[in-house]
């Protein structure tokens, strides 16, 4: 099932799996801004990562001393959220636990995911619930796949990721093969707020990285103007991915949680850069999505 908002600027699509943004249109600049899958890049749009963001060791995981299976991303975008709420404007989808989800994620939960569209922006809104009488321990991330470049005349090289503020940051080190997360850390941005990107800034794989105290980063060409904004309050973490050699796409992940680290103990409730939610409690983060416009 699929979910169509509209107004007069701009319009998105939402599917009931995974809860996952489709499509991102603005109509003043006739331009689609989440990739589209036709190749074998990238099959996806924007996937909900949760309860789990990033890799998983062994695909295991042991919690109240339990083994239970857990996927890299976890298993949220696999799965059809009920739409609570839906019109022109707004939708409302909900991922609640069930036996079934119990048997692989014994936490009573519920995943909200809230979408409005407003005149000059998208905004997504995720509530997790912890619904049971224990802590509920769970990372969530976002994983939106954008064109790089937007234009597409234009080359990866025209572009940067722009923070509204300076960053001190650092790149997590990741075990060659596994990629799982090592203690090593190298500095990153030092007070400065852009990313220059380039054709080959893949080809040593996926940056996984913290530190962040950012508003937004904004996906911007030096060259026509052209680039969407993404408001990222309160992730520590952001996960940049796409193709080496040639980008056509790039993801740019915020995340609350880390993939697991090489040599863990598979532990859930001490899991590095995970949550801790007290029973009856509400986690409550946002994503915002606004296109920079170059038509008047």
């Amino acid at each position: 099932m699929f979910i169509e908002l509209k107004n007069r600027k701009l319009s998105a699509q939402i599917s009931d799996k995974g809860a996952e943004l489709q499509s991102f249109y603005s109509l003043q600049e006739s331009r689609e801004y989440i990739w589209q899958p036709g190749t074998d890049v990238f099959d996806g749009h924007a996937p909900i990562l949760f309860p789990a963001a990033g890799r998983i060791d062994r695909s295991r995981v042991l919690i109240r001393g339990k083994e239970y299976p857990m996927s890299m991303h976890g298993f949220a975008k696999d799965r059809i959220f009920a739409v609570k709420q839906a019109d022109p404007h707004q939708a409302l989808l909900e991922l609640a636990s069930d036996p079934e989800l119990l048997r692989v994620f014994p936490y009573r939960f519920r995943l909200q995911v809230q979408y409005q569209l407003f005149p000059d922006q998208l905004v997504q809104t995720f509530r997790v619930y912890n619904d049971g009488a224990d802590d509920m321990f769970f990372s969530l991330g976002v994983h939106p796949a954008l064109y790089c470049p937007v234009i597409l005349d234009e080359t990866a090289a025209d572009y940067v990721l722009r923070f509204d503020r300076p960053q001190n940051t650092y790149r997590i080190v990741l075990e060659p093969g596994t990629r799982l997360c090592t203690e090593q850390r190298v500095p990153w941005l030092q007070g400065e707020r852009e990313i220059p990107l380039a054709e080959s800034f893949f080809d040593g794989g996926p940056i996984l990285s913290g530190g962040y105290d950012a508003d937004a980063v904004t996906l911007l060409s030096r060259r026509s103007g052209a680039g969407i904004c993404i408001g990222i309050k309160d992730f520590p973490y952001m996960t940049f991915w796409g193709p080496p050699r040639r980008m056509s796409l790039i993801c740019v992940e915020p995340w609350c949680g880390l993939s697991d680290f090489k040599g863990t103990g598979h532990v859930w409730e001490t899991k590095a850069g995970s949550n801790r939610l007290e029973p009856h409690g509400v986690f409550i983060r946002q994503l915002t999505f606004s296109p920079i416009l170059t038509r008047p």
